[in-house]
């Protein structure tokens, strides 16, 4: 009776997660971007399938080489869960990329030495009160740092918490530090089993994060899904409830304003198929140059907008010669000049936001200007 009290958690941690995988199938339809959550649910579901078949197993008699392979795996997908949930905590703020690569080092190096101790250390074997429960140096390593990955997380989520999406911070941060002291009751009290239903929360909460349905659809909306950046819808939406609460709390915003050289000619001599592909190209450069964005924006049919909140401008403008520079060196053939124009403006104390648009807008069609005498080129040509 014991051990069926014991194992309702874990069914019902499976059937969760199997639920997950289902939904996260459906979500696949509409999803364009890289596929996180897919892999956290079967990492999770094999850690839950482990879980269940142990604790029958670990009460039995006469099957210790089975027992003892799946107490390895169940002990394995608890490490390369807590272990990539570690890592996308990583990709979820700006970091140096060397930094990143070294954190991400030794956390594999960690788990690779955990593992080996884990195979070569015997499996002990305790009867509790219950349930008899695995003990030993495996099984304590592989808990532990669990725990560790998870502290580490979540202490990144609370430190980093303005560069992360705030609907993943609150549903994270609660989640995890639950996890946190499921994992603590593990360490300390290894006859209940908890592991299992600690993955189960985190997932949830990564679903919620990851696969949010409201989040997700709205993004579609709000997404070009030609050059993979922002709409003008989204720009209005961001304007209104996001830029002005800025503005109202007082904090430094700046913006970016570009129009696109050269992309009636390339669509006149090239065709439009060329001139979508010289904007994609454009988009793709602002994305990947502005990194002190909030959110980079297709405005218009060639213009682009970022805006930047605590920022200084010499970091801005930094970003901006980037940019600048990469949409210059663009190749579109038949010798074509192509490039952008670019203006950016600071709200200063006393202005509304229109005015620090204005300023940015003339600042982009003065070196629009320079762009049309130093090329030959016309307005109506361009």
């Amino acid at each position: 009776m014991g051990t069926l009290i014991i194992l309702r958690p874990e069914i019902f941690s499976i059937v969760i997660m199997l639920f997950l995988i289902a939904y996260d199938r459906y979500c696949d339809r509409f999803r364009t971007e890289k596929k996180e959550f897919f892999k956290f649910a079967v990492i999770g579901l094999g850690h839950c399938v482990f879980a269940l078949i142990t604790e029958i197993t670990v009460n039995m008699d006469g099957i210790p080489l089975i027992n003892d392979l799946c107490h390895i795996l169940f002990f394995l997908f608890s490490l390369v869960y807590s272990l990539s949930f570690f890592e996308y905590t990583l990709n979820l703020i700006k970091m140096n990329s060397k930094t990143r690569k070294i954190a991400l080092l030794c956390s594999y190096i960690l788990c690779g030495s955990c593992v080996f101790f884990m195979c070569i250390s015997p499996i002990e074997y305790i009867q509790g009160e219950y349930t008899c429960y695995s003990a030993g140096v495996g099984p304590t390593l592989c808990f532990t740092l669990g725990f560790v990955f998870y502290l580490l997380a979540d202490i990144i989520i609370v430190v980093k918490r303005k560069q992360i999406n705030q609907a993943t911070v609150f549903v994270l941060i609660p989640l995890t530090i639950i996890t946190l002291g499921m994992l603590s009751v593990q360490i300390i009290l290894p006859e209940f089993l908890y592991t299992a239903q600690a993955l189960t929360l985190t997932s949830v909460g990564l679903f919620f994060a990851i696969e949010n349905p409201v989040e997700k659809f709205k993004n579609k909306a709000f997404l070009d899904s030609n050059l993979k950046i922002w709409n003008r819808t989204c720009y209005e939406y961001d304007l209104e409830h996001v830029i002005a609460d800025k503005i109202s709390s007082g904090n430094k915003v700046a913006c970016v304003i570009g129009d696109v050289n050269g992309l009636k000619c390339v669509n006149d001599t090239m065709g439009h198929l060329d001139g979508d592909r010289l904007l994609s190209t454009v988009a793709d450069i602002w994305n990947k140059n502005l990194t002190s964005a909030f959110k980079c924006y297709r405005i218009g049919g060639d213009e682009f907008f970022a805006i930047v909140f605590d920022v200084d401008m010499e970091t801005i403008v930094s970003e901006v010669d980037q940019v600048s520079e990469a949409c210059n060196k663009i190749q579109m053939g038949r010798n074509i000049p192509v490039g952008i124009s670019i203006g950016y403006a600071q709200l200063r104390q006393g202005f509304d936001f229109d005015e620090m648009f204005k300023s940015a807008e003339k600042m982009m069609y003065e070196n629009k200007k320079k762009y049309y005498s130093q090329s030959g080129m016309t307005r109506r040509a361009d």
